[in-house]
């Protein structure tokens, strides 16, 4: 009897720590506590792990629909394949960006215990922007530990498909390591320069090294490897 009680505690425990969690990130947070919670709002399901906000007009629907398939046979030009499989939400009315979207009109990644959510709002109703954030989802799928990639990679890798940047062989990619972090990267007043800076680079290092190239680099990581030290030596032998 006190043995079932002691486990019934510790599951009472668990469950009011759990649901703190969950009240402080819907305090901090809302909007990826929204999106998790999609199927218990007046989103239509388009299809499986696809919702479209109601008032979107038929055709935009259709235009959509479209532009996610191409955008993910952009990411096959990457990788062998999708093992990423997030949950995607197309919104476009103030109320709707309100609630699911951090400020932001045109897209962006949640990462959750629970799965990834890529809200794209009207001004990401094109496929680049789609294939931008399904390849952010599917380097995290891939990778054990987001943390071993540095963000002017993840971001780099994400516009190789993303056909809105161009290769600039004219700039210095020499301190791209400087744009390593969150803090540094997305600085607002250089975060232009540092996407065009990002994409340069990995265009660059992708066009030697291909598909076999970037598999190698993530089963290094997924291995315990350094990134730097994958890096260069991916190249080298090519």
């Amino acid at each position: 009897m006190i043995k079932k009680r002691k486990n019934t505690f510790i599951i009472g425990a668990f469950l009011s720590i759990f649901l703190m969690l969950l009240i402080a990130s819907y305090l901090l947070n809302p909007q990826p506590v929204h999106a998790m919670m999609v199927d218990f709002s007046s989103m239509e399901e388009h299809d499986e792990r696809v919702y479209v906000e109601p008032d979107i007009p038929e055709i935009i629907e259709y235009l959509i629909i479209n532009d996610l398939e191409q955008s993910k046979e952009r990411i096959s030009e990457i990788f062998d394949g999708l093992h990423s499989t997030p949950t995607m939400l197309f919104i476009q009315s103030p109320q709707a960006l309100k609630k699911y979207a951090q400020k932001n009109r045109t897209g962006q990644t949640y990462y959750t215990y629970w799965g990834h959510y890529i809200v794209i709002g009207p001004d990401g109703f094109n496929e680049d922007v789609i294939a931008h954030e399904l390849l952010h989802s599917e380097l995290r799928t891939r990778l054990k530990n987001k943390d071993k990639v540095p963000v002017w990679f993840d971001e780099g890798l994400a516009t190789v498909v993303d056909h809105r940047y161009i290769r600039n062989e004219n700039l210095s990619l020499d301190h791209v390591n400087d744009l390593s972090s969150r803090d540094a990267f997305y600085e607002p007043s250089q975060v232009k320069e540092n996407y065009e800076i990002a994409h340069s680079e990995v265009a660059r290092w992708f066009e030697i090294v291909g598909k076999s190239g970037l598999a190698e680099l993530i089963e290094g990581l997924n291995k315990g490897g350094v990134f730097n030290e994958l890096y260069k030596a991916i190249e080298s032998r090519r």
